[in-house]
C-alpha cells in the first residue's frame, strides 16, 4: 500500500432483508502526526434493501474505530459480523490472539475469522477494508487491507476515499493531534459534500489519538449505537429509540416491513 493509500470499503448483511450498504459506504483517515496516530472516521449506518440495493434509511453512533492491544484499527462499517457488533468480534479475536506486532494483526485476524466464522461470513471480512496503527520500536505505524495486505508505512496517512487531505503531507509531521483531526475531518465532509455521499457518509465524527502510552478519545461518540447483535439493532429502531433518518421516498412502513 503505498503512502499515502487510497481504500476502499465494504459492510456485511445486517438481516436477511436488510444490510449495510457496501463498498464506498464509510469514510476514514488514518494519519501520524507531531504526537503519535490519529484516526478520525464517521459514524453512519445506512440501512438498504437487498432485493433493489437502495438505501432507505441512516442512523449515526456506529463506533467505526476499534481499540485493542495498544493498538487502532479503522475499519469503514463492518457494523456487525454473524450476529454480533465487529467491534466485538475484533476484542474477541484480540484475546484469543495476545499481543502482536503491527504488521501481524490483519493476517492474524483474517486467519481467526477463517476459523471462527461460517464461510459468508468469512467472505464478507475477506472483503473489508481496514488500517491498523500501533508503535514498533517505539515508531508509529499503520498497516492497511483493501483485499490483499500492502506494506506498512510510518509516515504520511491511509485514507479510504480520495480526499484532499494529501494538500496536509509537508505538515503531517509538525500538526497537533487535535489540528490533525479537525483537517481530516473538514477534507472529508468536503468529500461527502462534493460526491453526494451524505446518505452513506457523514454524521458524528470520531477522533482516537494513539500514543506509545496507550488510546486517547479526541472526540468520543456522543450518541454511541449501544446494540451489541442484530436482534438488538432491530429492536432499538423498531421502539423508535435509535433515531433514524428515511431517504425520500422511503416511509416508516418501508423500514418496517425490512425489520419484520
Amino acid at each position: 500500500m503505498k503512502s499515502p493509500s487510497r481504500i476502499s470499503w465494504a459492510s456485511s448483511a445486517l438481516a436477511a432483508a436488510l444490510y449495510c450498504l457496501p463498498a464506498n459506504a464509510s469514510i476514514f483517515i488514518t494519519a501520524i502526526c507531531k504526537e503519535g496516530i490519529v484516526a478520525v472516521a464517521d459514524s453512519r449506518l445506512s440501512f438498504s434493501d437487498n432485493v433493489t440495493g437502495l438505501p432507505i434509511a441512516y442512523a449515526d453512533g456506529l463506533d467505526k474505530i476499534i481499540s485493542f492491544d495498544r493498538a487502532i484499527l479503522a475499519e469503514t462499517g463492518q457494523g456487525f459480523m454473524s450476529e454480533e457488533r465487529f467491534d466485538l468480534f475484533v476484542h474477541r479475536f484480540a484475546e484469543s490472539s495476545g499481543s502482536l506486532p503491527v504488521e501481524n494483526i490483519l493476517p492474524a485476524l483474517l486467519e481467526y475469522a477463517g476459523r471462527r466464522l461460517p464461510a459468508e461470513d468469512y467472505q464478507i471480512v475477506a472483503r473489508q477494508h481496514m488500517a491498523v496503527a500501533k508503535f514498533r520500536n517505539g515508531k508509529a505505524v499503520i498497516c492497511g487491507y483493501d483485499g490483499r495486505m500492502g506494506p506498512c508505512i510510518d509516515r504520511a496517512y491511509i485514507q479510504s476515499s480520495p480526499t484532499d487531505f494529501e494538500k496536509l503531507l509537508s505538515r503531517l509531521p509538525h500538526m497537533t493531534a487535535l489540528e490533525t483531526a479537525s483537517e481530516a475531518r473538514a477534507s472529508m465532509e468536503r468529500y461527502i459534500e462534493t460526491h453526494h455521499k451524505s446518505t452513506s457518509m457523514g454524521g458524528e465524527f470520531q477522533a482516537v489519538l494513539l500514543t506509545p502510552d496507550g488510546t486517547r478519545q479526541l472526540w468520543p461518540l456522543r450518541h454511541r449505537i449501544e446494540a451489541r447483535t442484530i436482534d438488538e439493532l432491530i429492536a432499538l429502531v423498531t421502539a423508535r429509540r435509535l433515531p433514524v433518518t428515511l431517504i425520500p421516498p422511503a416511509t416508516w412502513d418501508d423500514l418496517r416491513k425490512l425489520l419484520e
